[in-house]
């Protein structure tokens, strides 16, 4: 029975890495791959189906949560701040406009958010490592197969013509699921050698997706990440402020050229306009302008980008709809104020911290894993939302990582 249970859990945990990734959604079939396309998506057929996938997945999660009780509420009172962070989320829906919708997508995400604390507490981080490399590789394979076969919902046309998407509905969203990819298959290629055919693979292919999407911000923050694997190994070995020092000029000078990249091209519906005024900034200084007015507690979880809210004032100036502030920072700031940002920002400091700590008292290149996420998540943060969504890949690794270093 055990043997049985413990297989079913291998792979429904490997399937839930990869229905996190929204790529089996197949949502480009659906949207226009023209960015400046107006037009409403279609209904997607499949939803549901894998509405009600999600329920299953979240019900089996809880169950495995509940089988193991003890486990999970020592997992849980390890990093307190991730868990007060995710019922501040929860419980936004009293200060919100639209109270019922913040209500039902806290519990959506919440549930993401569990997703994390069963992974944290059944596996350990080598365990976590193959299994979501294991669900990523596979899913790079599928993104892959998936433009040769459907070119014409894969690859977009007009402002980004010939950028792969493959399922997703945006190349930048492919670009930032092959970079976690690459660096996850990567680690898993060092850390279990006789399984080097299957990583570099993943590494290979994903890789070449990358390149395709033609995603500039996702080529730095992987370059970054590779730039800084020898530094952070060399944080184990070396007593000295020199490798902390390049460390964090190499994180700032990073984040700088991702933002300066993210602005300079030209975004969907702002072709044809100077280049700095076609970027981000239009609508980051709009959203900040919305922070001002309600600084503490935002607007409520999901509740700031909808038509009848404030954002039609922000989406009057840009000349488009997006639907989130492009920057994870700020996004977490209309949701949630600056109590919301200052827990993620808590959280991830925590986070690093310990990965430091990890890094130094642990033999291996699987030390590396959660200090190498925590700066993945910083990064991507300044150009996509990656903070507290549901079924998210990257916010449900996040929490487990969190979990797992105390």
């Amino acid at each position: 029975m055990n043997t049985q249970l413990n297989l079913f859990e291998k792979g429904f945990t490997i399937f839930v890495w990869m229905y996190f990734t929204s790529a089996l959604f197949c949502e480009s079939l659906f949207i226009s791959p023209d960015p400046r396309a107006l037009a409403p998506p279609e209904a997607n057929p499949f939803d549901p189906i894998f509405s009600k996938v999600q329920l299953l997945i979240y019900g089996i999660t809880i169950l495995l949560l509940l089988a193991r009780w003890r486990t999970t509420l020592i997992t849980l009172l390890t990093n307190k701040v991730v868990v007060l962070m995710v019922a501040f989320m929860l419980f936004s829906f009293l200060w919100s406009d639209v109270p019922d919708d913040s209500w039902r997508k806290g519990l959506n995400a919440m549930a993401t958010s569990l997703f994390g604390v069963y992974t944290a507490s059944r596996y350990t981080l080598k365990e976590q490592l193959k299994y979501i490399t294991i669900a990523l590789g596979i899913v790079a394979v599928f993104c892959l197969g998936f433009t040769l076969v459907a070119p014409g919902a894969a690859i977009e046309i007009g402002a980004n013509a010939g950028s792969w998407r493959g399922p997703l509905t945006q190349k930048n969203l492919l670009a930032r699921l092959m970079v976690l990819t690459i660096v996850m298959s990567l680690l898993l290629a060092w850390t279990i050698p006789r399984w080097k055919i299957l990583p570099w693979l993943s590494v290979a292919v994903s890789s070449g997706v990358l390149i395709l999407t033609g995603s500039k911000t996702g080529l730095i923050v992987l370059f970054v990440l590779l730039m800084l694997i020898p530094l952070y190994r060399a944080l184990r070995f070396r007593d000295t402020v020199l490798i902390p020092i390049l460390i964090a000029t190499i994180l700032v000078v990073g984040t700088i050229v991702t933002l300066v990249v993210g602005n300079w091209e030209p975004l969907l519906l702002g072709l044809g306009r100077d280049p700095t005024l076609s970027g981000r900034t239009d609508l980051w200084f709009g959203a900040i302008d919305k922070i001002a007015e309600r600084p503490w507690l935002g607007y409520g979880f999901r509740a700031f980008w909808r038509p009848e809210g404030d954002a039609p004032e922000i989406w009057k100036i840009v000349g488009y709809e997006p639907p989130h502030a492009h920057n994870g920072y700020i996004n977490m700031s209309l949701d949630l104020g600056v109590i919301g940002l200052g827990l993620f920002l808590l959280s991830l400091c925590i986070s690093y911290a310990k990965s430091v700590q990890w890094l130094r008292l642990r033999k291996g290149v699987i030390s590396l894993l959660p200090i190498l996420y925590v700066t993945f998540m910083f990064m991507y943060n300044h150009s996509e939302n990656t903070i507290i969504e549901h079924n998210s890949i990257f916010w449900a690794e996040f929490v487990a990582i969190s979990l797992s270093l105390f």
